[in-house]
């Protein structure tokens, strides 16, 4: 019963996050020359429609990195489409994301996005990509725009740890000599990743940790800056991962009982 109870939730998750994207367009018309603070009403219009459906407790630690260090790029770990509901939370101003190209030729939403400021990237087109880096650079330098980015580069699948971190946020942390700003999200998964068909009440945890500084830093030091920011926010996953999974009543969080829970 829990289960079908989880998918239909899962299905109007789904139809609201279709309807996300408009809703940011109208936004925009009336706020056209805030388009940096479009991501945040988007992210928050998710979150309002989610939390009536599959009500989530977030607990955050941290809160004051997020606009102590501004610009800044701020590094996330990425679990599941949905997770937008989550990112909502702690989601700062003037604040855009870097996307793959793909998402750019949905209908309608892909332009929806770039209007917001947000950037496209074709990973399969070196030159593109880092022209388009190159000119983000420029924007986060003069506008003070912040960049909200997933260091692994993917969604993480494997619901174990943290996938390997891509080099591009550091080349460009460096670049820029603006300091990184890890957020961390407890294992959510078994939550909200609607697309499976989890979609079910609980308690999210996140921590946002202190910066890293790229002040000095040329582009000898990409890997150990990405080493080091792996490390520290592979850290604070596994703490965090730790306190989910021992978190009562277990069907709230625990995704490792799922299955056991859903044949209840």
């Amino acid at each position: 019963m829990q289960k079908v109870v989880s998918w239909i939730r899962s299905f109007f998750i789904i139809l609201w996050m279709l309807l996300s994207p408009f809703a940011m367009g109208v936004w925009l018309l009336f706020h056209h020359q805030e388009r940096y603070d479009a991501d945040r009403a988007f992210l928050r219009f998710i979150r309002w429609g989610v939390q009536k459906i599959a009500p989530i407790q977030v607990e955050v630690v941290g809160r004051e990195h997020l606009t102590a260090h501004q610009p800044c790029i701020f590094l996330n770990n990425h679990q599941h489409t949905i997770e937008a509901a989550i990112i909502a939370e702690v989601y700062p101003p003037r604040t855009v994301v870097v996307a793959k190209m793909g998402l750019r030729k949905i209908p309608i939403a892909g332009w929806i996005f770039e209007k917001a400021g947000n950037v496209f990237i074709d990973r399969g087109d070196l030159e593109q990509s880092i022209r388009a880096m190159t000119e983000l650079a420029e924007t986060m330098r003069r506008e003070r725009v912040n960049l909200w980015i997933f260091p692994e580069g993917r969604l993480n699948t494997d619901r174990a740890g943290l996938g390997p971190f891509k080099k591009g946020p550091f080349h460009m942390a460096i670049q820029l000599q603006a300091p990184l700003v890890p957020v961390v999200f407890s294992p959510s998964y078994c939550l909200l990743d609607a697309v499976a068909g989890h979609a079910r009440p609980g308690r999210v945890w996140i921590k946002v940790l202190e910066p890293i500084s790229t002040a000095g830093l040329t582009a000898e030091d990409v890997e150990a800056l990405r080493d080091m920011a792996y490390e520290r926010m592979s850290s604070a996953y596994e703490e965090l991962a730790a306190r989910a999974f021992g978190f009562l009543p277990h069907h709230k969080v625990n995704c490792e009982n799922v299955r056991e829970i859903e044949a209840v």
